[in-house]
Order: structure tokens, then C-alpha cells, then sequence
């Protein structure tokens, strides 16, 4: 303002909305485009915090301008989340299986009862400890629970069979059961104390080591404990409860029976030549010892084998005096060989001078013939 004149910016310079930096492009499946990317706190729960990003995400694209739109295009955790689906899945069918083994060898329903109640109370307890602990469910959890499921129905199925065999010998299923738990008291302890000492020190190991298999070690343990409890204790009395003395095994069960015994006799007759020669015997544990030790110095050693996560990163190079659009150009024409894949789900880039940095982002696991390793080397060669 100049005494009562006022100069306009307008008339002075020209205005316009514009980046506060041009050395950098972003591209989402080769359409220019702005990211806000969303990172964790240290103390954080990942999928708490994308559930809650993909919940406010329809209310942002409301109050968007007109002609401009947003989505999410890229979701770390859709690997997380699918691969402890696939692991709940694993946990139901080892469940399945187990069920119909036990009935296969049992041969009764009142048989099977016994153990099918053990695993889910022994999981619901391990499941208790681990809030106790302050463990989540992740994927280490779920597959020391999945491990934790043939211990936890080895306890069951002795404390069954070993009923199972005093009343066959004529006494009653309270007394049967009272004697098999005393019997079995002692080695189930037994296995138990040794199965959590062999758990327990990985769970106290430091580093990388102690931070990924921590949770996964004392899960275990506590899966194996409480499955030793209710062997001990609710088992022996469900026998004596469920099991009746006119209950009589099924055909298919003597079945079994038989060539198990042909195989007990058989067993008997081999152990009794091998301890005629165990010279021999020394001699092969010795090589295959060393043979152990070989392999183990031989095999190939990695942190963890490479998982397909959905997703190939790659970077490019451009020379030293490039600037920002050469490199579009590169990075567009990355974008064209990738975008012509059948794989290809959709693809972000950020181009700077001299370099440029991306992912291609696969379609699902199921509908596509190529992992990301066999996906990455193709493109390499096409890049």
C-alpha cells in the first residue's frame, strides 16, 4: 500500500498452488499421486492400527475435492493377517485329524471323549497364561499352540489306554482309573518337567533370537504344563465317569489290536538279534553320529527362509547428472513391463533425481501361478 494507492500481488507476480518440492514424484499405478505413509509406534499393535487407518479412510475420501480420489495401496498387514488365518486353519484341521485318529484306535465314543475335552481345556489355559504374560496371538503363539497339540493329546491318550487296559483286566472304571493315574503320575510329571526345560531356556535367549522365539517357547511350556495337569487330574476322573464296564471295543479296533500284537512280537524277535550284535549296533550309531555332525557343518545357513509376502521391491539407478523427469521416464517405462504381468495388482513409485524406488504388488496367493521370488528374477531380466 503506497499513500492511498494498493498494489495487488496478483499485478506483481503470478500465483499459483504448487509442491513445496520438485525433486520428487510419486506414482501409484502410473498415475501422479501424493502418499501419506503411516508408521507404527514402537509400543503399538499393527493390526489394531491399520483396522483403525481402513476405518477412517472412507470419511477422508468424502472430504476429498472434486476429480480427486484416495485408497489405501499398499496394507503390510494383509500378509500378517492371511498367514495367521492359514495357521487358524491349521490349528482346526490338526484338531479334526487328531479326533478321528484317536476314535480310529479307541473305537468308542466314550473313549474319545476323554481327550477331546483335554485339548480345548488344556488350550484355554495355555490361552490364560498368555494373558497372564501379556501375549498376544501371533503368528509365534499359534504355532507353538498347533505344535503344543500333539503333546497336549499324547497326556490324554496314555491316561485312556491305560484305563482302558485295568478294565480289560476286570476291574471297575473309578478303580481302573485310580490305579492308572497312580501308575502314570510319575512319567507324566516326568515328561512334563523335561519338556518344559527344554523349552524354557529359548525363551531367556538374548538378541534376535530371544526377541522372535520368546513368546513362541514360553507358549509351549505353558501348553505343555497345563495339558500335564489335566492329565494328572480332570482325565482320570472323566475315565471313571464316562466308561462304563459293558463298553466293548469294535471290530475294526481288534482289529488293530492284532497287528499291533503281530508287530509288538515282531519288534521282540528283531531287539533280541540286534542285542546279540550290538558291536554293530555301536559301530552304525557312531556313523551315523558323525554323519549328523557332517550334515549339520555342510547345511546352508540362513536367519529365515524367504517368505512370499505379496510384494517385489526394486530400485533403480540413473546417472550421476540425471535429474528428477529422465528418471519418470525410467521409472514409467518399469511400470509398463510390470502393469503387462498377470500377477500385477497395482504398483507405487517415487522417483527423485538419479534414483527410483517401488513395489509391484501381486494379486492373492490363490490366483496366481508365480511366488514373488520366481516374479522378481522375471522381472529382472524384462528391468
Amino acid at each position: 500500500k503506497d499513500g492511498i494507492n494498493i498494489v495487488y500481488l496478483d499485478q506483481v507476480a503470478t500465483v499459483s498452488m504448487g509442491s513445496e518440492d520438485y525433486n520428487t514424484n510419486v506414482a501409484f499405478s502410473g498415475k501422479r499421486s501424493v502418499f501419506i505413509a503411516i508408521k507404527v509406534a514402537p509400543q503399538a499393535n499393527l493390526l489394531d492400527v491399520a483396522a483403525r487407518v481402513r476405518a477412517i479412510v472412507p470419511d477422508i475420501q468424502k472430504q476429498l475435492p472434486t476429480g480427486m480420489s484416495g485408497k489405501i495401496v499398499y496394507d503390510s498387514t494383509k500378509f500378517i493377517t492371511t498367514s495367521i488365518d492359514e495357521v487358524v486353519a491349521t490349528l482346526l484341521e490338526a484338531l479334526l485329524i487328531v479326533t478321528a485318529v484317536i476314535y480310529l484306535f479307541l473305537g468308542s465314543a466314550r473313549a474319545v471323549a476323554v481327550p477331546v475335552i483335554a485339548m480345548p481345556l488344556s488350550l484355554i489355559g495355555t490361552f490364560f497364561l498368555m494373558q497372564v504374560l501379556g501375549y498376544s496371538i501371533n503368528l509365534l503363539t499359534l504355532l507353538a499352540l498347533v505344535l503344543a497339540i500333539g503333546l497336549v493329546v499324547d497326556d490324554a491318550i496314555i491316561v485312556v489306554e491305560n484305563v482302558d487296559r485295568h478294565m480289560k483286566e476286570g476291574k471297575s472304571p473309578l478303580e481302573a482309573s485310580l490305579i492308572a493315574a497312580r501308575e502314570l503320575g510319575g512319567p507324566i510329571l516326568a515328561m512334563t518337567i523335561v519338556l518344559i526345560a527344554v523349552y524354557i531356556p529359548i525363551g531367556f535367549q538374548g538378541g534376535l533370537t530371544g526377541a522372535l522365539f520368546t513368546e513362541f517357547a514360553f507358549t509351549l511350556a505353558s501348553a505343555v504344563a497345563v495339558s500335564g495337569l489335566i492329565a494328572l487330574t480332570l482325565s482320570p476322573m472323566m475315565c471313571s465317569r464316562i466308561f462304563t464296564e459293558e463298553q466293548e471295543a469294535s471290530s475294526f479296533v481288534q482289529k488293530i489290536d492284532r497287528i499291533f500284537e503281530k508287530v509288538h512280537h515282531s519288534y521282540q524277535n528283531t531287539l533280541r538279534e540286534l542285542l546279540s550284535t550290538w558291536q554293530v549296533i555301536i559301530v552304525m550309531g557312531v556313523i551315523l553320529l558323525g554323519g549328523v555332525a557332517y550334515l549339520y557343518a555342510t547345511a546352508r545357513a540362513e536367519l529365515a527362509p524367504t517368505e512370499d509376502q505379496g510384494i517385489v521391491l526394486m530400485q533403480a539407478s540413473g546417472p550421476p547428472n540425471s535429474t528428477v523427469n529422465q528418471m519418470q521416464t525410467y521409472a514409467d517405462q518399469i511400470f509398463q513391463i510390470a502393469s503387462a504381468e498377470p500377477e500385477y495388482e497395482q504398483m507405487f513409485q517415487i522417483t527423485s533425481p538419479t534414483s527410483s524406488f517401488g513395489g509391484v504388488l501381486l494379486k492373492d496367493w490363490d490366483q496366481r501361478s508365480r511366488n514373488a521370488t520366481k516374479f522378481q528374477e522375471d522381472m529382472q531380466s524384462k528391468w
